[in-house]
This record gives structure tokens, C-alpha cells and sequence, in this order.
């Protein structure tokens, strides 16, 4: 039986949560360079770690490297078996997943952090987790038009294909479009900046999405002709097309009901997710401008290239380089980054919180289970194997209840 004491479940679209208050999946560290999360499933978060850790028998600091696994069902971190992680990543690595729990990584800044970019693809699979081996990063073999390496790039994945979108090697910016085959690892060139007045202007670290075969770019920096930093305007849209090769500005349509620009004020450092059941739609998160930390959510429909602030959207906390990723039932999942309790600049700390809220309206089974995992979780996780069938827990959900022990 549920717990007196236990709220009443409401499913809120929409609406922040905390799941994971000041968890810190590295105990001890004290600096986390760099994480990214992602979701392959509606049950774990992903996440590649590279932190400082102070030890207690030598003096100063040293770097680790791990995959962490949270569970949405148990709320506890465990670090994935896992061997070959790429060790000379720090961070500025971008991490994507395919079907079949294959996890991609790509790029990244080696040791010490602004140190030697890299350009190389690691991949495993993590259906090999539990095997007495564990899984095993490869770093893949690659050939043709090979990137250059650098930082601060675009990465985003269609199908078998993985798209970059260059940026910096240092003084130089270009926003070269490349192509990686996974069947053939092979690279294709598509554009090569030339810089003429057609060439968008260099962004750096920015968010892509893919949508009917084009490349949309949402943020962060713009790098001016004598190499300076300005922030990014969301009025306007970089858009690259697969087919025809070439890029395009896009004037977006503001949002009238609320106050001026109408669109997500400029900013860097934000989070960007596609909505999995309406790819037209992408979510921007949080980020930092020049005196203001941002707790805001807008929504971009790219059909219409409409902007929407989700006004009763609003993130606990004012939030920068953090993470975002979206399960494919449709819950966003924010995980880390640097916060302020204000929306100024001053008292910020980095964060290891991990916050959720869902953007679509699930399937029914999704939210019987959120509501059972509120009300039971405890009982659920104690009960026997044997128990679990004999309640009726449907097939799906016993399993993920067999996994999320290993966590416990």
C-alpha cells in the first residue's frame, strides 16, 4: 500500500522537477571539465565524466575519465563496466547514440583542458555492460575528406550518417560541413568555407539539429572579422541543405505575446533538444549572456520558424554549460552546469543536479508508471523477482526493475 505521507502523483507537462538534488556521480571530486548526457531509452541517462579528484595519499590532483549511468527509476548513479574509455578527452566532445545502445564519441579537447584538439570517432556498445569483459571503446578506422581537428564544432547524427559542422583550431574559424559514413567510415566534404560574403558567420561551440535533410544551428558565439566573441542573435537561423550544398539565412517569426525581442534573448552555454515524436519542434534551455544567467525555455517550431517562450516553463535555477538530453518519450532531462540563485552573475556554483520536465504527453503506460514508481518505488525495488510477475508488472517495466537493482 502507498505511504500516508507520500503526495499526491500529478502528471504537469511542462513542469520542472528535481530528480537528483547535488548528486555528485565522482565522490570526491571537485571540478567536473566536462559531461555530456544522453538518453538511447526512456529508463537511463548517459554520461561521459571527466573530473578532478583531490586524493588523500598524494598531493594535487588527477584526472578521471568514466561513463555513469542514472537510473529514472531507482534516482542512483553507477559507473558503466566499461574499458578503452578515451583517456586524452577533457572536454568539448560531443556524444551521440543509436539504436541498439550504441554510443558514439566524438572530438574533444585533450589534456590539460585548451590543450590538443582531436578529431577521432570512439564507439561501444552497451549491451556488452554486463558481460565479464564489460563493453570496450574502438577507436574506428577513417578515411577520405578527414576533419580537421578542432573545437568548439557542431555534431549531429541522421540515420547512419554523422554531420560536423567545424568551427576553431585556434585564431582560425571555419564553418566547414562534413559527413561521416558508419557502414563505410568513410568522410565526405560538403562545404568548404571560402569565406566569402555567402559563408555564415563562424559560430562556436553552437547546437545543431537535423530536420528534413537540413542542418539548423542554434547558438552560441559569433566570431566578428577580428576574431572577437559576440553573442548569438535567435532572430535570424543558419541553415545548411544536405542536397543543394550550401547555407541560408532564416529570418524567425517572434513571439508577440510576450515582451521584446520576442525571441530567446543572445546568449551561449544553453542546451538545445528536438522533441522526439514532433522533430519540427526544439527546445533552447537556460545559457548566459553578458550580465544575465538564463532559467528560461523557448520553443522553436522549425516547420513555420516560429519562436515560442514557454512562459510556465521555467528551469529551478539560472543555469549555463549544462546538458540537456530528451528521452524518447518525450522528457527533457537537464543534467550539471554552473548556477546562480539569482539571475545575475554573482554566487555561481557548478551544480551536479539533474532536473526533468516533460515536453509531450506520453503514452498512458508511461505515466501509470511514473505514478507507480512515485508511490511504490521502494516496495517495488525490495520485492522478489517472483513477486513482481505475480503483481502483474507489465513485461517492460519488470525488467527495468531488474537492471535498476544492479544501481541499488
Amino acid at each position: 500500500m502507498a505511504n500516508n505521507c507520500i503526495s499526491t502523483y500529478k502528471f504537469k507537462p511542462f513542469h520542472f522537477t528535481v530528480l537528483r538534488k547535488e548528486c555528485d556521480p565522482a565522490q570526491g571530486s571537485i571540478f567536473i571539465y566536462g559531461h555530456q548526457v544522453v538518453c538511447n531509452n526512456n529508463a537511463y541517462l548517459l554520461s561521459f565524466q571527466t573530473f578532478n579528484v583531490r586524493t588523500n595519499d598524494a598531493p594535487g590532483q588527477r584526472v578521471m575519465r568514466q561513463i555513469w549511468k542514472y537510473s529514472l527509476d531507482s534516482g542512483e548513479w553507477i559507473i558503466v563496466n566499461c574499458k578503452n574509455v578515451p583517456q586524452e578527452l577533457v572536454t568539448s566532445y560531443k556524444i551521440v547514440t543509436l539504436p541498439g545502445d550504441i554510443i558514439i564519441i566524438y572530438g574533444g579537447i585533450g589534456v590539460p583542458s585548451g590543450g590538443i584538439c582531436r578529431n577521432r570517432i570512439y564507439l561501444a556498445n552497451l549491451a556488452n555492460e554486463y558481460k565479464e569483459n564489460g563493453m570496450s571503446f574502438i577507436d574506428l578506422e577513417e578515411s577520405g575528406d578527414v576533419p580537421f581537428k578542432l573545437c568548439g564544432l557542431g555534431v549531429v547524427m541522421d540515420g547512419k550518417y554523422i554531420y560536423t559542422i567545424s568551427n576553431t583550431t585556434g585564431p582560425k574559424n571555419d564553418m566547414d560541413v562534413h559527413r561521416f559514413d558508419l557502414s563505410t567510415r568513410k568522410w565526405e566534404l560538403l562545404y568548404k568555407t571560402i569565406r566569402e560574403d555567402h559563408d555564415p558567420t563562424p559560430i562556436h561551440e553552437h547546437k545543431v539539429v537535423f530536420f528534413k535533410g537540413r542542418i539548423y544551428i542554434f547558438g552560441s558565439k559569433i566570431r566578428d572579422a577580428d576574431n572577437n566573441s559576440i553573442h548569438y542573435d535567435f532572430s535570424k537561423i543558419h541553415m545548411f541543405d544536405v542536397d543543394t550544398k550550401q547555407w541560408q539565412l532564416l529570418s524567425a517569426k517572434h513571439d508577440h505575446r510576450v515582451s521584446e525581442p520576442g525571441c530567446p534573448k543572445t546568449r551561449y552555454w544553453h542546451s538545445c533538444v528536438q522533441c522526439p515524436e514532433k522533430s519540427n519542434l526544439v527546445y533552447l534551455c537556460g545559457g548566459l549572456g553578458d550580465f544575465q544567467t538564463f532559467n528560461d525555455v523557448w520553443r522553436i517550431d522549425i516547420d513555420t520558424m516560429q519562436w515560442e517562450k514557454l512562459t510556465n516553463c521555467i528551469m529551478p535555477l539560472p543555469v549555463y554549460l549544462h546538458s540537456t538530453a530528451v528521452t524518447p518519450s518525450g522528457r527533457i532531462c537537464c543534467y550539471g552546469g554552473i548556477v546562480t540563485e539569482r539571475s545575475d552573475l554573482d554566487a555561481r556554483t557548478h551544480s551536479n543536479d539533474i532536473t526533468s520536465a516533460w515536453i509531450t504527453i506520453p503514452k498512458l503506460k508511461v505515466i501509470c508508471w511514473e505514478a507507480m514508481i512515485h508511490y511504490f518505488k521502494e516496495q517495488m525495488f525490495k520485492s522478489s523477482d517472483e513477486c513482481l510477475k505475480k503483481i502483474g508488472i507489465p513485461q517492460e517495466f519488470y525488467e527495468r526493475i531488474i537492471e535498476a537493482r544492479r544501481i541499488c
